[in-house]
Order: C-alpha cells, then structure tokens, then sequence
C-alpha cells in the first residue's frame, strides 16, 4: 500500500515516473530506475534547475549542480526509500551525491535483499 506522503510525490513527480518505478520493480532494468530517481529530483528542485537535470549525464552532483541542500535531499531519500521498499543508511549517503552513484548503491541494496 502506497502512503499518503508517497502518493502525492509521485502524483506531483513528472509524467513517466510512477510508470518507471513499477516497471524498475518488475524488471530491474537500471535505465527505468534513473527515469525514476530523476523524477523524484524534478519534483524536489527548484524550477531553475529543471533544464541542467534535463540535459545532465547520469554525473550530475546533486549539491553542485542542482542546488540541492540537506532537507531536500532527505525528502528525496525517503522518497525513494518508500517507493523502492529499500532502507538507505545514513552513513552511506554522505557519498551518494551524483545520480549515478545513487543509483548503483541503489541496484546493488535490492540485490541484496
């Protein structure tokens, strides 16, 4: 069951995202999952960053480049979390600050369950 704090980030996250968080679910496949975390990030950022998310490589730097500070990120953190049925140590997020970084612990967490 989906809560309420959950559905309403995906409902406000831009179109395609809960559609690749369910097929990331099914099948795994990583390129669902960045379709996924960078709608979580639109939906948290401000509208001035959209475009450098837009066209950014999976290097993006969340701090850095799209301005992202410690509160956002946790709302992002459990946004994931919730969605992907996942647990993200505290400890570990400290260096999970580009896109593909977060996605790999990402993968590598769900095969380890």
């Amino acid at each position: 069951m989906v809560d309420d704090r959950l559905e309403e980030e995906l409902r406000r996250a831009p179109a395609g995202t809960t559609e690749a968080l369910h097929v990331f679910k099914e099948t795994n496949d990583p390129s669902q999952l960045e379709i996924f975390i960078r709608g979580i990030v639109a939906r948290n950022i401000d509208e001035s960053y959209e475009e450098e998310l837009e066209k950014a490589d999976e290097n993006i730097h969340f701090i850095d480049d799209l301005g992202i500070d410690s509160l956002t990120m946790v709302e992002i953190v459990m946004t994931l979390e919730d969605a992907l049925e996942i647990e993200l140590v505290g400890d570990a997020l400290k260096s999970l600050q580009t896109l593909s970084a977060l996605k790999k612990y990402i993968i590598e967490k769900r095969q380890s369950l």
